[in-house]
Parts: structure tokens; sequence; C-alpha cells
């Protein structure tokens, strides 16, 4: 369901812009919020929303991560949302259940990463291509965003999904970094006790506040800390101050016990073990583009390439940038490092 259409101007990077149609979308049942941008060139001025006749290249579902929410991909000065918007896609940028607007449309937190992956991406994924004219989304996902495309797109989406396309997840969470393999241990231990049995909000945003309000502290090299959320001078003062005051949210402390259980076998499968994803994964032909941060504290290149190893898909590549967790998106040299990667594949395929 289209909510509200209009022509912007913005930023792709830099000096460099461009006109765009947007609207904001809700799929229908559990109302997940999307915000829909297309090249206005692109877009037939007597479109209904029942019109089926596609001038896109293709349709990209962005899927954020972990407390996070649309704005992972887009800022006012640097969007990559609008970068694959001005390369002819149909870019639907996803806020999950509880994050963003999807907060705002019915104020459910989500219960468990399953909600995600059998709910949210193929309910969006079915809006996409109803409205589109599409028949195959692409799923392009950060951090956890990326294991829920690798479930999803194994699982719900197995017939419909083009390619996937990851940006610093830890298909192997731990490897290559003792920090997270020890909070995966603390988490794991805290579960067992039952104490968190409860829906506890993890209140994100505070996070934000604090690096926003500390961020010089945090961008300086000689800062001690195991676990650095950017690379040092990756990204403008004030690029990252909008990032960390618009992309932080609060979630559950469950999806995190989720993402963490199973140690090495990260966040696929199912809460009730009935589905593996990681098996369904491993076995799915589409193409799969892997790509990692050789500073990223919270995914290790060695965890991300886990991925890459264990599909079997003949249409894979697996690429390390230097770059951290935040910046891997939207630092200055993704633009032209990671950015015309992933244009560069999905356009071959």
């Amino acid at each position: 369901m289209i909510l509200r259409t209009e022509t912007v101007q913005q930023v792709v990077d830099g000096p460099r812009r461009d006109t765009f149609v947007k609207q904001i979308v809700m799929t229908p049942g559990q109302p997940i919020g999307m915000v829909r941008k297309r090249r206005a060139d692109l877009v037939d001025p007597a479109e209904g929303e029942e019109t089926r006749s596609p001038r896109t290249r293709g349709v990209v579902l962005l899927v954020h991560g972990f407390g996070q929410n649309r704005y992972t991909w887009h800022t006012s000065r640097r969007s990559f949302s609008a970068y694959l918007a001005a390369e002819g896609w149909d870019v639907f940028n996803v806020d999950l259940r509880g994050h963003g607007r999807s907060g705002r449309f019915d104020g459910k937190r989500p219960e468990a990463l399953d909600e995600y992956v059998q709910e949210d991406v193929p309910a969006c994924a079915r809006e996409a291509r109803r409205l589109s004219g599409h028949d195959r989304v692409v799923l392009i996902g950060h951090s956890m965003g990326g294991l829920i495309s690798y479930s999803a797109g194994a699982t719900k989406l197995r017939d419909v999904v083009r390619a996937i396309v990851t940006l610093g997840s830890p298909y192997r969470f731990g490897s290559g970094t003792l920090p997270m393999k020890a909070l995966a241990t603390v988490l794991n231990t805290a579960r067992a006790t039952g104490v968190f049995d409860a829906n506890v909000a993890l209140p994100l945003r505070y996070v934000g506040l604090h690096l926003r309000r500390r961020q010089r502290m945090w961008d300086h090299r000689l800062f001690p800390t195991p676990v650095r959320p950017w690379r040092p001078g990756s990204m403008e003062p004030e690029i990252l101050e909008e990032y960390l005051k618009s992309s932080f949210e609060t979630t559950n402390l469950t999806i995190a016990f989720d993402i963490f259980a199973g140690g090495d076998r990260v966040a696929l499968r199912s809460r009730d073990g009935s589905l593996d994803y990681g098996i369904a994964f491993e076995g799915l032909q589409a193409p799969i583009l892997v790509i990692a941060g050789d500073q990223d504290d919270l995914a290790p290149p060695s965890s991300c390439r886990a991925a890459y190893e264990r599909s079997t898909s003949r249409d894979k590549l697996f690429r390390v940038f230097p770059a951290g967790h935040v910046d891997i998106v939207i630092g200055r040299e993704a633009v032209s490092t990671i950015w015309p990667l992933i244009r560069d594949f999905l356009d071959r395929r």
C-alpha cells in the first residue's frame, strides 16, 4: 500500500544529486514500513498502484542490522539508497518491525529473529514485487540484515531471490575477534538462566547518543578499545554525526540472544530448531556477494568469509576492503570502491 508519493531531489554523494520519486509504503497485515525510491525519469506519470510496467532494472530490498533502521543506508549528504536508485534500480529501504516507521505504525517490538526472516522480509518482497511489476528481488543486508537475507532468501524467498549481497555480516560469529566470541558466551549463559525470558527492551539509541557526544574520542586512532564501530577518519564528522543521530533504535534483548545463539552457527537456525537456515543457504544457487571490512571489529573478514566458503553457489564473490562496521556502507571510500562493486555485480547479472 502506498501511503504518500512525492518528487524529491537528493544528494547521492558530494556534488552528485538526482531527482527521485519517493514513496512511503506499508505492507498489509503486519504493517512494515518501506521507503521506495526510483529515478524520476523512470516513473510513468500515469502510473497507478496496480500498474505493472516496470522501467527500472529490478527490485532491491535494503535490510538494516541489529538495533538500526533505514538510515543505515541514507543520510542527507551521502546515500547508498539514492545511489542505487540513480543507477536505475527500484529501491525499497526497509524498517523491520519495531524500527523506524514500522515501530510508529503499530508500536509492536519483535519477539524473535524468526519474525524478520519468516514474516517481515517476505512481506516486503511481496509488496515490492506487486508494486514494481518485477518478478524477483535482490536482497542487500548489513550486519544482522545480511543474516536475515541469507535465511529468508534461502527459504521463504528461494524462488524469487535474484541475488544476495551482504556487508559486514558475520556468518560465523566470533571468528577472528575474541571480544565478540566472549560476548556470545556471556549472552548464551545469561539466556540459559531464564532471567531474561521476558521481552526486555534494549535501548541502543543511548549507544548512538554516547557515540555522537564522544565522536572525536571514538574517531581517534589512539583511543584504546577492543571494539570500534568505524575505521578512524573514514567518515566526515557531519555525516557520522547525522548517522549516529538517526540510525540507532531501541530493540529487544531476545533478538541479541537469537543472533548469538549456537555460537558458530550464529542466527542461521530457527528459534524452535525446526529450520536450519545454514543448510538452506549453503544449497542456494543464487548469486552471492560477500563484503567484509579489514578493520571491522564486530564482523571480521574471517567471520564473513565463512558464508562464501560454505555456499555451493557457482556464482559467488568475496571481497575485503579497508573499512569498519559502519563505514563499510556510507564511508568516504565506500563510494568509490564498495558501491561500484555492488553496482557492477548486479549489472552483470
